[in-house]
């Protein structure tokens, strides 16, 4: 032991001997600190970037740990011209001081083009950090998501999901523009890097904002990829195909044809290996219809009335069980002159889920917990169709137009079986068996006008808009259920036929006008009427046998939904560089009304005091501090609405409220940023509390036989704190960066079980740390562990209360072995603590790896060899809970399996004489 601790100190020391520092200060002729500027160390031999930084405030700026060698120092700022110098660091040199380096202003346009063609790595501009892409290293055939992971301040997440200084980014555009609606994954894992030229991230403001000028709290963190010069004319593209073990296929291609006015992308995919080419909002307007008709819960008694029974998602957006996919779109961007500009998108996806799953359940009741083993195979087919229209029109400097359209049709199919058997008190309390059969359709429309006017006295602007939304969703089934009750001899069974039509338009109309005041003071009025109008026809029809049935007019029922709304406020505003301010109160009057095929409900009155509040204050670049106080009504749901029997899940019924009262919620959110360009650390912690008064709850009815009838009711209120709090910073002498991110949730609310009052708190925790090494030009590292806690009380009965912990460790690593050899790999482990079911969890450990080389001239050809879940330990395990159950689910899952994939890269770009160039590059 006392060898290996002498070798490695021995080694460190080495390792810091053999090391120096370089430091210095960066200022204009004046001496006067310029901060913010880049500096960057480049190796002589090779000019490969070893690393770079920013001044800081003082104009300082500090390399640690370099290397022995002969370097390029260059430094580069906006306005002044390039300063390069050579510097030698020996092993004899512990501390290089290069003084005070003092900038020339720049005089000739020529010293802006040098700064781009010398690799600047980034650049501040007010609101916008600007990346050059040329500084960062990609492989051929590499991503857009490639590209993002080598940033500073850029993440991406495990799912694809990206974040930028903290801040979750829900835009990403290509040269400004829309690319296939707001799916930002559609754009980073089908666009390749070697397109993009700058990568620009801001916070993108309201269409509201960017007309007044008036910071209104609805900024959207966004990316604009920015495509090179060259590849703005002509095409480029690439196309992938798999094929696997067990039958596994993969096939993807993308491909992207630019001119100066217009741009055309296509994608295509298809694989069997739960890859998703779509978001998680696209699943659920896939579900839309299907999840309407099938509330209810399935087993346990589910709370999330309006659940998707038999899909769960998991946290990363994946779907169990095996799915099957395609999907294609078309995206194109015109612009007709310099006024008009026009964006068109449609996107295809078709899904089929094969979901086997063996579930343990224990249902929290009085007269005691009631477990229930259930096995529940199910197919799923849907399909959808997306379109997307917007035309924007300057009519003149100071007026706008912009009109959009869209449109979704949807498809299900739905087959389930289960089969359950349930105990109490060590015997059997009941067995079900139940059959669907369901086929459905959900169709939506949708559009908008928005006109925009800009005055000539700065800050007074008119804006007015208009929208409306039209849909249908129909659904048709067969259930056929079983019950047997161990009681005695008691049994029931259903078999039915089932009909359901939901026609459903709504409007908006809106006007907002500002008026400055002098001194970035400003006064807003806003006016707004809605109106939501829902008519849904339910039949349902007892079947005696094959050809025979007989109207349920006890279920069936035709049900009229009626919500208007007419709100007006007034806003007072402060916009300078540094703050914002905007407060305000609305004024809102709601009309509620509905009827069903007997019965016309009384109109209901509702007025509410809607008081708001927006502040920010910039510290500093990527340095802020958000307070964000809003108060809502919101309306209760139509399934909550319509006083209907909704039997799908026979021992889960579930009934709709027509005397619901609308939610009214008070939220308080604050948020605080801050991102140093100089030391790459970051701080960002989030502070959220809500009142929701009328809150609309759950009222549970659990009969001898534990069947479940579930109705909403509006309780006094429910009560919600939630907090977050992330840092991230490098350690240089490691050459790693760190991140560390808590998590929490607390929330009080109450149901009703048997009348009587049950108060229940929810509380949980989640802490992630993540390490990755900095230089990522050869080896790409990242490992991390993850833990979250999940804990629920009940006053009924201290028996209910429910407490588990689960534990993730991850890694993953990749290698670039040569210029024509990369090496992936990827691990997974995941435990549980004992859980109080009958029924242990193992662990789960997945791992994949993988192995690339190029072909052909210009590396146009990669071929892949990978394999998934190498120790073939995948085995679906999934623990949840809920307010009054829990359970463990065991799913159909990939198994292990090879595939060798195929990928060839196609450009064509044109000459500077008109030609077209064709060129094949991997």
């Amino acid at each position: 032991m006392r060898f290996y601790l002498l070798l490695f100190t021995f080694c460190l020391a080495n390792f810091l001997h053999s090391q120096s520092n370089i430091k210095g200060i960066v200022s204009d002729s004046n001496n006067i600190a310029i901060p913010y500027a880049s500096i960057v160390l480049l190796k002589v031999k090779d000019s490969v970037m070893v690393e770079f930084v920013l001044s800081n405030d003082k104009g300082e700026f500090k390399f640690s740990d370099v290397k022995s060698n002969d370097y390029l120092l260059q430094i580069t700022m906006l306005g002044f011209n390039n300063h390069r110098q050579i510097v030698n660091i020996s092993g004899n040199n512990n501390d290089l001081d290069l003084g005070n380096i003092k900038l020339t202003t720049a005089e000739h346009l020529m010293d802006l083009i040098e700064i781009k063609a010398e690799h600047n790595p980034m650049k501040f501009n007010n609101d916008t950090v600007e990346y050059n892409t040329a500084a960062f290293k990609t492989r051929p055939g590499d991503v857009v998501e490639d590209l993002l992971k080598k940033l500073p301040g850029v993440e991406v997440q495990r799912d694809g999901s990206i974040k930028a200084y903290g801040e979750n980014v829900q835009n990403v555009l290509v040269d400004g523009k829309e690319f296939f609606g707001k799916d930002t994954r559609i754009a980073t894992k089908n666009l390749e890097a070697d397109a993009v030229d700058k990568v620009q991230v801001y916070d993108k403001k309201s269409e509201m904002a960017e007309v007044t000028g008036i910071e209104d709290g609805r900024d959207e963190m966004t990316i604009n990829l920015k495509l090179k010069e060259g590849k703005k004319n002509g095409y480029f593209g690439n196309a992938g195909a798999g094929i696997g073990t067990n039958e596994r296929f993969k096939i993807k291609s993308n491909l992207n044809r630019f001119n100066p006015t217009t741009k055309v992308s296509f994608i295509g995919s298809g694989n069997n290996i739960n890859d998703q080419s779509f978001s998680i909002e696209d699943y659920i307007d896939f579900m839309g219809g299907l999840g309407a008709f099938m509330s209810g819960g399935s087993g346990g008694m589910r709370l999330e009335i309006n659940s998707n029974d038999g899909f769960p998602l998991l946290g990363n957006g994946a779907l169990d069980g095996i799915q099957k996919s395609i999907a294609s779109g078309i995206n194109i961007n015109h612009d007709f002159s310099s006024k008009t500009e026009l964006n068109l998108s449609y996107f295809y996806n078709n899904m089929i889920n094969t979901l086997n799953k063996n579930s343990i359940i224990e249902n929290l009741i009085d007269e005691g917990n009631l477990l229930t083993d259930e096995i529940d195979n199910n197919l799923s087919k849907n399909s959808s169709h997306a379109m997307n229209f917007k035309l924007k029109h300057k009519l003149d400097s100071f007026q706008t137009l912009i009109l959009r359209l869209g449109a979704t049709l949807g498809g299900n199919k739905f087959y389930s079986n289960r089969t359950s058997n349930s105990y109490q008190a060590n015997r059997q309390a009941l067995y079900n068996n139940r059959n669907l059969n369901i086929a459905g359709s959900n169709d939506k429309y949708n559009g908008s006008i928005t006109y925009q006017k800009k005055f000539r006295k700065k800050g007074r602007s008119l804006v007015l808009s208009g929208s409306g939304n039209n849909g249908n969703t129909f659904n048709e089934g067969y259930i056929n259920s079983l019950n047997n009750f161990f009681n005695g001899d008691n049994y029931d069974t259903l078999n039915q036929y089932q009909e359901s039509n939901d026609d459903n338009y709504n409007y908006t109309l809106r006007a907002n006008y500002s008026e400055p005041l002098g001194k970035r003071n400003y006064l807003q009025w806003n006016g707004m009427t809605s109106n939501q109008n829902n008519r849904v026809y339910t039949d349902f029809f007892d079947l005696l046998n094959e050809s025979e049935s007989v109207k349920n007019e006890l279920l069936s029922n035709n049900f009229s939904n009626n919500y208007k709304v007419y709100n007006s406020g007034i806003n007072y505003a402060v916009n300078t560089k540094k703050f914002n301010l905007t407060a305000g109160v609305n004024l809102q009057r709601s009309i509620l009304a509905g009827s069903d095929k007997s019965t016309d409900f009384n109109n209901r009155y509702f007025s509410a005091v809607l008081p708001s509040l927006f502040s920010r204050y910039e510290f500093a670049t990527a340095h802020h501090l958000n307070i964000d106080y809003t108060t809502r009504q919101q309306e209760p749901s139509l399934q909550q609405l319509q006083p209907i029997v909704n039997n799908a899940d026979p021992l889960n019924i579930f009934i709709g409220n027509p005397k619901l009262k609308p939610e009214y919620i008070h939220e308080l959110n604050a948020s605080y940023l801050m991102y140093d360009q100089f030391t790459f650390t970051s701080v960002f912690g989030r502070l959220g509390a809500s009142i929701e008064k009328n809150k609309i709850a759950d009222n549970i009815f659990i009969d001898s036989l534990a069947r479940r009838t579930i109705q909403p009711v509006n309780i006094s209120n429910e009560k919600n704190i939630n907090g977050s709090i992330e840092f991230g910073t490098p350690i240089k002498p490691l050459k790693v960066t760190t991140k560390v991110r808590y998590r929490n949730q607390l929330t009080k609310s109450q149901l009703y079980i048997n009348g009587e009052t049950d108060n229940t708190t929810r509380l949980n925790h989640s802490l992630n740390f993540t390490v990755e090494n900095r230089n990522k030009n050869r080896v790409d590292v990242l490992a991390g562990y993850k833990w979250s806690s999940n804990n629920t009380t009940h006053s009924l009965d201290n028996n209910w209360n429910q407490k588990f912990n689960e534990h993730n460790l991850f890694a993953g690593v990749n290698i670039t072995l040569s210029d024509n050899w990369d090496f992936s790999t990827e691990i997974d482990h995941r435990s549980f603590d004992q859980t109080d079911l009958q029924s242990d969890i193992p662990t789960i450990t997945l791992w994949e790896a993988g192995i690339s080389t190029y072909f052909m001239q210009n590396k146009k050809l990669k071929v892949t060899l990978s394999v998934f879940d190498i120790l073939n330990n995948n085995n679906g395990i999934r623990r949840s809970s809920n307010i009054n159950y829990y359970r463990v689910d065991q799913t159909n899952v990939l198994g292990r399996y090879f595939m060798l994939n195929f990928n060839y890269s196609i450009r064509g770009f044109a000459k500077k004489e008109g030609g077209l160039e064709i060129k094949f590059e991997g």
